[in-house]
This record gives C-alpha cells, structure tokens and sequence, in this order.
C-alpha cells in the first residue's frame, strides 16, 4: 500500500510517503519512508497578507486560522479585506463575528469584478503542487490512500461555546470504548459539522481518486507516540502531544482508551501537566475541573496507571521529564504522519 501522509500543524506541515512494498526491512518500514518538513499552510498565506500593501479579495476553502487570522485582523487596520464564506470560516465559523472584524462577505461571483482592484490569494490547507515536487524528485505520486490531520472545533450549535462543542466531539468518540482510530475518518464519513475537514476532504478529491483520511492532530500524534519502541511493548501507557495551541493526553489500555483530556498549551506548565496527568491515570479527572481551568475538558473510565508515559509536539520541551520523547521512525516531527499511517492500516482492513 503506498500512502502520503500529511500532519498540518501552526507551525509546520509534516510529510511521509510511506510505501510498504519498497522497504527493505519489513519490521521497519517507517524508516526507510521519506520525509518532509515545511512551513504550514496558514504561515504561507499569513505571509502573503503581511506582505500586501493593497486591499485583499480571499477565496478558495476553509483552512488552519492562527497566524493567518492574526495577519488579517492586522491587514484590516489599513486596508478592506473582502472574503467568500468558505475561506472567511477559516476566521471564525460564525461569520457575523468575522463581519465584526471588519471583513467584507462577499459571493463567488463577485471575485472578478473585484480582482481589478485587490489582490486575490486563494486559501487552502492542501497544496496539489506537492505532488509535482515529489515527482520532480523520482517519487511515485499513484497513492492508493492520501492521509491529512487537521485541528477541527468544529461548528458549535447556538449557546455551545467552540470549547464545549471540541470536547463533546471528543467525548463521543471515547465514551462508548474503542480505540484511537475512532477519531479518523474515510472518505464520506466525514460530519458536516467539522467544516475544516470537510473542505480537506473536498480539495483533496478534485485531484485524487483513491481513499482520503481525515483526523485530527491530536488523536494522530498520540497514535504515531504508540509506534515508538519503548512505548510499543507496553500495555498502560499515557501519550501526550504538547502542540502549539492544545494539549491532548489519552490514557490507553493496551488498544482502548481509558481516559482523555484536553487544555490549552499556553495554560499549562510541567507541574500542572504531571498534576493533570495522575488524576487521569486515577480515574479522578473530571471535565468541571478541566474546563473550568480554560482547557476543553475530561472523560475517563476509570483508573489505568501507565506503565509509560510518552510526550510528543512542538511544545514537548516545555514538558521534558513529564515523561520520554515519543520519536516513532526515530523522528519527533513523523509522530502525527505515522500516526495518520497506522489509522489508514486499521481503518482499511
């Protein structure tokens, strides 16, 4: 099976062609897969914002905000941003918070008309020009799967706040049992209510006839920590992804969940993280507590001591001696790619 997996971070975007019929050593295919590391798709276009001095007309879907939103609402202090709903989600889902900004909502029909006079940058969180990279270097672009993790809040139901809906979302995925692979999704299963990854899947299938995955982040990361070596042999084990704006950690026994929860990074510290980290493990972390302390919430089902705790991410020095740095194919940056990997493996069979 040959696979491309894509990890899309604030940060970075996260790479592999993973092909299991080339590798030469059968136990570790991981490794001889190749690799690529570059700059995220919302850092790409925060650059091009930043780098107008002239009004914006913005089409194309709806993708990762962060340092994109940020360069709009600063873009917005000089000059008029006009924006087509589906890209303007990337903002905000509730598009009369993102008309409060000072955006201009526009139709598709009114792009030409307003190209003559703004600049036009089309957004989107996949590039179908990586496939030519690849090509120009000799690599096999015929995937029989393409693998995308994405962060998703979600669209939240009115008087549900964006935390409350992420965590529901979670929860709904855990509370029934099962494993991570819950949180990944084949071609149409996708939920119409997670916006973000339904213009992924919809981009991707203009030029891409075979199977698309969709999961987030999070879920991705902490599947790839379960690769590596030293966590791989045991039974309990916690994983952690310390990413750039969340916080995930999941409890698992042996191939089940046991426990989850999420938080903002930037609300978190290595004594709050391991203080978070022993009441998961003994069944005692509630959602009130977490919530209540800024973070999306908390499910678990019951006490599971880790054998091993892993942590991954961006942010994982932040939280060095919490536990060992996951690196599954012995590189930290193809936790979430491998993860999406193993979640094409488990959901195909």
């Amino acid at each position: 099976m040959r696979i491309l997996a894509i990890d899309i971070g604030a940060g970075t975007q996260d790479i592999m062609v993973y092909d299991d019929n080339n590798a030469r050593d059968r136990e570790n295919r991981f490794d001889s897969a190749y690799k690529l590391v570059l700059p995220s798709p919302t850092r790409i276009f925060a650059r091009q914002v930043r780098t107008s001095r002239v009004d914006l007309v913005i089409s194309g879907e709806t993708m990762g905000g962060g340092p994109f939103t940020r360069a709009i609402i600063e873009h917005l202090k000089n000059y008029r941003v006009y924006m087509t709903e589906r890209a303007a989600r990337t903002l905000r889902d509730d598009l009369e918070r993102v008309k409060e900004y000072g955006v201009e909502i526009i139709a598709e029909a009114e792009i030409e008309e307003l190209n003559e006079k703004a600049r036009r940058i089309v957004i989107s969180d996949v590039n179908p020009h990586l496939l030519t990279v690849l090509a120009s270097f000799g690599v096999e672009t015929d995937f029989d799967a393409i693998a995308i993790a994405v962060q998703d809040h979600g669209v939240a139901p009115a008087g549900v706040t964006d935390r409350e809906n992420r965590f529901r979302l979670i929860e709904e995925k855990v509370k029934d049992g099962g494993g991570i692979e819950a949180f990944a999704y084949l071609d149409g299963a996708v939920p119409a209510t997670l916006s973000r990854m339904s213009s992924v899947l919809r981009s991707v299938k203009r030029w891409h006839e075979g199977a698309v995955l969709l999961m987030d982040t999070g879920s991705a990361a902490v599947l790839g920590s379960l690769e590596d070596e030293r966590v791989k042999e045991k039974k309990k084990v916690v994983c952690i992804n310390a990413g750039n704006a969340h916080t995930i950690a999941i409890s698992m026994n042996e191939s089940e969940i046991a426990g989850i929860f999420e938080h903002h990074t930037r609300l978190l510290d290595k004594q709050k993280l391991d203080y978070y980290i022993k009441k998961l493990s003994a069944g005692m972390l509630t959602f009130e507590e977490v919530f209540d302390d800024g973070g999306h919430g908390a499910f678990s089902r019951g006490e599971n001591q880790p054998e091993i705790i892993s942590v991954t991410g961006p942010r994982r020095g932040e939280m060095k001696g919490v536990g060992i740095f996951a690196t599954p194919a012995g590189d930290m940056m193809m936790t979430g790619p491998v993860g999406l990997i193993k979640a094409v493996q488990k959901k195909w069979t």
